[in-house]
């Protein structure tokens, strides 16, 4: 392949013109669309579609136009480690992270990455598991943290944090028109009967909790599905419904007394954060160093009681103890108001 016409048509892809293109790349036009035509003819597809105001691209444009973005990402990469003269301190490096955890772990590791590889780039992006996931296939991150990966051939999977997920309900003082749960704790089965508001497929938590009632011979006909936790959330606190998260998720709302959750027993439902990349990447040392940060991380927030808030059933699986009891936390958290669970 012709990496000038691929280049070519990432511009054009990017832009959404050929015109536009063209005086981006200070190219003639007609020699711009010959380096298309070309390239669609060496793949034997069509890679776009010319409308009234501009280009659009067909879904093979699309797969193309995101494999070629990463490769050329790589390119840069790679230039701009070698020019520096290492291949640790300098460079770029991608990382895709889920929300609730996200936000947990990302200033703690922005800091550290500052810290350490002052020279170097880290950059972020926040996606649900099936959107990480297929960022890590088709290299738009070279790491990802995700709840529950998928155990695909291509990916490299490392477990980090195994966790108990919980049943997240309104607070005991919103109305409902819906009977909600005043116990402690309660069965799987019984959570699925209430009205739930869950992520569609393929989201990686809604796939663990089907595939834990199949195995009951149960099926789940969720209430609402969304695909955005901080919108679940929202719904949840208005009386809407209920989810089910990890604790992780909704303890930042359970302290602020938005939220409150019940365990989930018989069977418990057990959310595994993992940090997952392509088997065949070619790794370079920045991103080994990202993630032992990464690893490093955890355990520091572990230690300081703050991963899971007071869920005593987490384990991380990094060298790191396990997190503090709900009477530890409060005297490592002070002033922190203790959920309802």
């Amino acid at each position: 392949m012709d990496l000038r016409a691929l280049r070519y048509f990432v511009s054009v892809g990017q832009l959404g013109s050929v015109t536009r293109a063209a005086q981006a790349l200070n190219i003639a036009q007609p020699a711009l669309s010959r380096q298309i035509h070309k390239l669609e003819h060496e793949l034997n597809v069509t890679l776009l579609l010319r409308k009234p105001r501009g280009m659009e691209l067909t879904p093979e444009g699309t797969r193309l136009l995101r494999r070629a973005e990463a490769i050329f990402r790589s390119v840069q990469d790679v230039t701009e480690e070698l020019r520096a003269g290492t291949l640790t301190e300098n460079g770029r490096v991608s990382l895709g992270v889920p929300p609730a955890t996200g936000a947990l772990v990302v200033p703690a590791l922005a800091r550290a990455f500052r810290a350490e590889l002052p020279q170097a780039t880290l950059h972020i992006r926040e996606g649900v598991g099936n959107w990480l996931t297929d960022w890590v296939l088709e290299e738009q991150v070279e790491v990802a943290l995700i709840h529950n990966p998928p155990r695909l051939p291509e990916l490299r999977v490392v477990p980090l944090i195994t966790e108990h997920m919980v049943l997240v309900l309104p607070h005991k003082s919103v109305r409902t028109d819906w009977p909600v749960p005043r116990v402690q704790r309660l069965s799987l089965s019984q959570a699925a009967q209430l009205p739930l508001i869950l992520p569609t497929h393929p989201h990686t938590n809604r796939l663990l909790l089907d595939g834990v009632l199949a195995r009951q011979g149960q099926s789940l006909r969720p209430f609402m599905e969304v695909d955005s936790v901080g919108i679940t959330k929202a719904l949840v606190e208005a009386g809407l419904g209920a989810t089910i998260l990890t604790h992780a998720a909704a303890y930042p709302d359970v302290l602020a007394g938005r939220l409150r959750t019940i365990s989930i027993e018989r069977p418990p439902l057990i959310s595994t954060l993992a940090l997952v990349s392509l088997k065949q990447h070619h790794r370079t040392a920045l991103q080994d160093r990202v993630e032992k940060l990464l690893r490093e991380t955890l355990s520091l927030l572990a230690r300081q009681g703050r991963l899971h808030g007071v869920l005593a059933t987490s384990k991380v699986l990094v060298d790191a103890p396990a997190p503090p009891t709900s009477k530890a936390l409060g005297r490592l958290k002070k002033g922190a108001v203790k959920p309802s669970v």
